[in-house]
């Protein structure tokens, strides 16, 4: 089978037509059809190959398998022929179980698989079935490795995209682990409050039907005279965790999980991490350790930094949606006139669509509201450089969208917003008309609230800051960027720009996901031509090295 996916991989023909079958996608999901369509028969012959390139082990073999077989099913439709027959199988090549469920079609077309086919499939099936919380749950490869690697009690460095599914792997971990009724105590370290808020209350919800023997999720750190609970989770910053270390010399970890663990690499923060893991490693030396961050490439460095010989690293290149990035410029700034073209493998372009606004795109401002207002068809984030230009970008996106009706969930959000900031906040007449912001100095209900409503599909667009890059869980169908930066004046790039983007595309709602990158011409970084990976240095290294 390998040997014939490289007869494939090699042929022109396919390339080409694969090539035809993203543009005709991308050209409908602008609203730009093209004049050339790839065809039924070669969206056909495309989506075999991509039955055949899903068995590689290759990985570009497999991601063009994946994007191949998606858009040929929704180019053609299952209609008139069974493409969603064809695209389950391919998935299921993949392992890519939990995308089944993107399409009730896809979802149902089991039923109508061949013998031969259908056997196949509850092979591989088997193979990548957990039971979670008395539930059989379908993984892909990497979430099945990761899953039984700690299991097993291993330490562990994961390095994989954001859409990869490592926190719902982590998360069943605990789950697990809490289902008898030993006395443990797990931390779990998060770089930002925002990101506290999200983690307990994902894990609140998971543990809320536990009878009798649930954790306590505690958040905030407990003072010398409070008891610490017998079965807890400590979700908290380091900064937090010091805390409790100070207070409490007792307290000891059974296992502690490092989310966005990349963040070691950060100045001073990444010194105090370095500082509480290392703590926390003298009071249990053989305390179970899960580093996860997204595309990392050196996994070594935390094995390294804590003197762990035994760190076993789970690296994975392979998302479970595809992305698309899309080079946006400005034609004319005075008619709003714009191209946008498609980023193809390879680093050529490919014109998908032109478009006319009638309305000047002179400033970074006008072409970061009216851009994603013309072209965000489905949950949308937006990226702002700070709080001030989040809260201005929502607010011209909301006089844009003067029919917008406030649904009472809307409602809801606008009075929580008046009632815990003030009647005139500027939250609530966004959110009004769909759109929110979200940065880190918001107030935690309210952040909160604005996360659910854009979660559910009450705001169409999110405008959003770099709070967003660490690890914030809010997925969306397209993310416009202009001049990305984090902090004052520094490019987005690296390992920070791949986060973001990946947060374009939702597992199980969609196949794929956009990435719209205004004005890249003019860009200070050119992150497309960095890999999607990265070597990090632990602040605490860095900075021994510039004394020496």
């Amino acid at each position: 089978m390998q040997e014939l996916a490289d007869h494939i991989w090699r042929n022109r023909a396919f390339h080409a037509a694969a090539a035809l079958a993203h543009r005709t996608w991308l050209a409908r999901e602008l609203g730009q059809p093209l004049a050339e369509e790839v065809s039924q028969d070669d969206a056909v012959r495309l989506i075999r190959a991509a039955a055949v390139l899903a068995c590689s082990s290759d990985p570009e073999h497999r991601r063009q398998a994946y994007q191949s077989a998606t858009t040929a099913y929704e180019v053609v439709g299952s209609e008139t022929l069974p493409m969603q027959q064809a695209l389950r199988v391919v998935l299921s090549r993949l392992g890519n179980f939990p995308a089944l469920g993107t399409r009730g079609d896809v979802r149902d077309a089991g039923g109508h698989l061949p013998l031969e086919l259908l056997v196949e499939e509850f092979g591989l099936a088997d193979q990548r079935r957990v039971t979670l919380r008395e539930e059989p749950v379908l993984l892909t490869d990497f979430q099945h490795e990761l899953w039984h690697k700690l299991g097993n009690g291993a330490n562990v460095a994961v390095g994989a995209p954001t859409s990869a599914g490592k926190t719902f792997v982590l998360q069943g971990h605990l789950a697990r682990l809490f289902e008898d009724v030993a006395d443990r105590t797990v931390i779990y370290l998060v770089p930002t409050r925002a990101l506290i808020a999200q983690v307990s209350r994902d894990l609140a919800s998971m543990f809320r039907s536990t009878a009798g023997g649930a954790p306590e999720i505690v958040t905030v750190p407990l003072d010398g005279d409070q008891p610490l609970p017998r079965r807890a989770i400590l979700v908290m910053t380091q900064e937090r965790v010091r805390l409790m270390l100070a207070s409490h010399p007792d307290l000891v970890a059974t296992i502690v999980i490092v989310d966005e663990a990349h963040s070691i690499a950060d100045r001073g923060r990444g010194v105090l991490l370095q500082w509480v893991v290392d703590d926390l490693l003298s009071r249990k030396p053989d305390a179970q350790l899960l580093f996860a961050s997204p595309g990392i490439r050196n996994l070594d460095v935390f094995g390294r930094a804590f003197g762990l010989d035994n760190i076993e690293r789970v690296p994975s290149k392979e998302p479970t949606v595809a992305q698309n990035f899309l080079v946006v410029r400005v034609t004319s700034a005075k008619l709003g006139a714009f191209s946008v073209t498609s980023v193809e493998p390879g680093g050529g372009e490919q014109l998908v669509g032109e478009f006319e606004l009638g309305h000047t795109l002179a400033s970074r401002k006008d072409q970061l509201v009216h851009i994603p207002f013309a072209l965000g068809r489905g949950p949308s984030i937006v990226y702002a450089n700070g709080m001030a230009e989040a809260e201005d970008f929502a607010l011209q996106l909301a006089e844009l969208r003067v029919e917008e009706v406030a649904s009472p969930q809307r409602e809801a959000v606008a009075q929580l917003a008046a009632q815990s900031v003030h009647d005139s906040y500027v939250l609530g007449h966004c959110v009004r008309r769909g759109v929110g912001f979200h940065y880190s100095n918001m107030p935690t209900q309210v952040r909160q609230a604005v996360e659910d409503a854009f979660g559910d599909g009450t705001l169409d667009f999110l405008v959003c800051t770099s709070t967003l890059l660490q690890g914030v869980n809010l997925p969306a169908r397209n993310v416009f960027m202009c001049k990305p930066e984090k902090g004052r004046t520094r490019p987005l790039e690296g390992t920070d720009f791949w986060n973001l983007a990946g947060r374009a595309g939702r597992l199980r709602r969609e196949f794929q996901g956009n990435i719209f990158l205004i004005g890249y011409d003019d860009w200070k970084s050119k992150p497309l031509d960095q890999p999607r990976d990265s070597e990090i240095i632990t602040a605490l290294e860095a900075g021994v090295s510039q004394r020496l």
